[in-house]
């Protein structure tokens, strides 16, 4: 079984028809790792998609634009457009965000947006905050997202307190172990932040236990266009153009 993994799209319609287009040639389910919308023009037509999986996660931008996480300590850019979502976004695609659920274990793998002890908020950028959800995690392999920086994190039990790192900023795939514990973001589709502009999203092959990022080019001077229309602020549509 193949299985696509989408995180953080940000309303970016133009980057996840790419992303979706390649992942349904590929896979036999796609999974959402959560943050559907929030920052970009398109919020509707993205969740109008993801309502369609079989699976997706709660993400922090999600629940604040339907009031089920406060934001008041987000940045001003993102409260002004979580404030613009929640204006647009359709009486049934709030009901549908509303619901999702804030993690999803299955026997071997589990999905969150930011990290095993907290699902909405904690970033797992540093050793410690890894650590410590490698120790409560019970799969060998958590998907997440929220950092919006395609790479794996790799723990083995057996060798103390190390952990290795592997960057998938530029695409690529790492072949996954039965000894070793893997947290793995498949990166941003809507806005990453690793350097690398191009939409980001993974595939795990579950009979090869392998995972794979792509990096795609996408229209992005559409996606910038529709939200200066808008009136979305400047920054946030010119550091689609630099991954950041």
């Amino acid at each position: 079984m193949k299985i696509g993994f989408i995180s953080d799209i940000h309303s970016n319609w133009e980057a996840l028809d790419i992303a979706i287009k390649k992942l349904e040639k590929e896979v036999d389910e796609i999974y959402c790792c959560g943050d559907i919308i929030g920052y970009g023009p398109d919020p509707n037509e993205c969740v109008n998609y993801v309502r369609k999986l079989k699976i997706s996660v709660l993400g922090n931008h999600d629940a604040a634009c339907v009031g089920r996480l406060n934001y008041d300590n987000f940045n001003p850019l993102a409260q002004y457009a979580i404030d613009w979502t929640k204006e647009n976004l359709s009486r049934e695609n709030f009901e549908f965000i509303y619901k999702l659920p804030l993690k999803i274990n299955f026997e071997d793998i589990g999905i969150v947006h930011g990290s095993y002890r907290n699902p909405l908020e904690e970033y797992l950028l540093t050793y410690n905050s890894v650590f410590s959800n490698f120790q409560l995690i019970d799969k060998s392999i958590y998907f997440f997202g929220h950092t919006h920086i395609a790479g794996v994190f790799i723990y083995s039990p057996e060798n103390n307190r190390e952990i290795k790192y592997l960057s998938l900023v530029k695409g690529g795939e790492i072949e996954l172990k039965s000894n070793y514990k893997y947290l793995i973001n498949p990166g941003s589709v809507g806005q990453p932040r690793d350097g690398n502009w191009k939409t980001s999203f993974g595939v795990f092959d579950t009979n090869k236990n392998i995972f794979k990022v792509y990096r795609m080019d996408y229209l992005v001077e559409i996606t910038q266009k529709k939200m200066q229309i808008l009136g979305l602020p400047r920054p946030l549509w010119e550091r689609l153009s630099f991954g950041r």
